[in-house]
């Protein structure tokens, strides 16, 4: 009660405010004069200095009402030269907020994964065999190609020296329910084999024939026997030229492939060969198979991929980011188109706007 500073009375439709006093260890109101009469007083209210609900009189009929021995409303009488004072119950209004809960639990479900291995060569007349580079993408069929279908992907740098045995053997996952035959399970796959697209549709039924027969998959490049399981799409994979490669980036120990970092960029074009195969990072072993165009205004860009006559597109990724590219995995670069025989193909991308920024533009082209 040291904090009150004055009340607010409502009495007959009117409103008064009253300063409050310490009496001893009480506390009153000052007088107010009225008329002779009776008054109904309906809403009592103590604040503190700063105008701020400190305690309140209850209504009979809410819920605190039974807390006091007079709620409101009630009448109050006014005789002729007398001061008549009257008892004042309130309430303190405290500020209570609940504690805040719910209730999670699990319903737990085992789920099951297969496995297929592969292991991919390819044979050059002059240098004999020599391990392949492996980039695989699993979908539900090949209808559902988006980035939003993909189920698995995985890659292998196919860098014999390497310190990792398993970028030598890629082991490919499947889910798998047991409660459906696994000939009725089967997925889509998109391999590419040093940058060259091979395709299949498989089930599971097959993936455990070839781990009951051989343990793993093996495939050959320009060897015979090529590709028992996939078919040849006669298309490849292709960068846009840049000025650091992936190798520089140490995001793989032998693949290639291109991340282009641009500084103090003004408004305007600019553009990028688009190179097919070429490996080891040297464009006189691969195809310039297009241009790459990046237009810039402000946050906003547009990087817009224009195939050389003869060439088409199926697949393009492109990553755009403040920072370098942490993947080689052209999946998980953030911008995916699926394309039927296309030459030209967009994506409109935004950034930080300050003038730099990397990218990485990816195609799968086909003659």
């Amino acid at each position: 009660m040291a904090l009150a500073s004055y009340a607010i009375v409502e009495m007959s439709g009117e409103t008064y405010e009253i300063d409050l006093k310490a009496w001893g260890e009480s506390y009153k109101t000052d007088l107010i004069e009225l008329g002779p009469g009776t008054y109904q007083v309906t809403n009592v209210q103590l604040f503190d200095a700063d105008d701020h609900p400190l305690y309140a009189t209850p209504l009979a009929e809410s819920e605190f009402g039974p807390f006091v021995s007079q709620a409101l409303p009630f009448d109050v009488t006014v005789e002729n030269y007398r001061k008549i004072e009257y008892d004042l119950e309130v309430l303190c209004i405290e500020e209570f907020t609940p504690p805040q809960f719910g209730f999670i639990f699990w319903d737990v479900t085992i789920k099951e994964v297969k496995n297929l291995c592969v292991f991919a060569n390819y044979c050059e007349p002059e240098t004999g065999h020599a391990v392949a580079s492996l980039d695989v993408f699993i979908y539900p069929n090949e209808n559902e190609t988006n980035e939003e279908d993909l189920i698995w992907s995985g890659s292998a740098d196919g860098d014999y020296n390497s310190n990792d045995e398993a970028n030598e053997l890629l082991c490919l996952k499947f889910p798998y329910d047991p409660s459906i035959p696994t000939e009725d399970q089967s997925f889509y796959i998109e391999l590419f084999v040093n940058g060259v697209l091979l395709e299949t549709t498989m089930s599971l039924d097959e993936v455990d024939s070839i781990n009951e027969e051989d343990g793993y998959l093996h495939l050959n490049e320009n060897c015979e026997d090529d590709y028992d399981d996939f078919d040849e799409t006669g298309c490849e994979t292709a960068f846009a030229f840049g000025n650091n490669t992936f190798i520089d980036l140490e995001l793989t120990n032998s693949r290639w492939g291109w991340a282009n970092e641009f500084t103090d960029v003004q408004d305007g074009t600019y553009t990028l060969d688009i190179w097919a195969g070429a490996g080891q990072n040297n464009t006189s072993s691969g195809t310039l198979v297009g241009l790459l165009t990046i237009e810039v205004s402000g946050s906003d860009v547009t990087a817009t991929y224009d195939m050389n006559s003869g060439f088409t597109m199926s697949e393009t990724h492109l990553y755009l980011g403040d920072n370098p590219p942490s993947t080689i995995a052209p999946g998980q670069y953030g911008n995916t188109n699926n394309l039927n025989g296309a030459t030209s193909d967009s994506f409109s991308v935004s950034y930080s706007g300050d003038g730099d920024f990397w990218i990485v533009a990816h195609a799968v082209v086909c003659e």
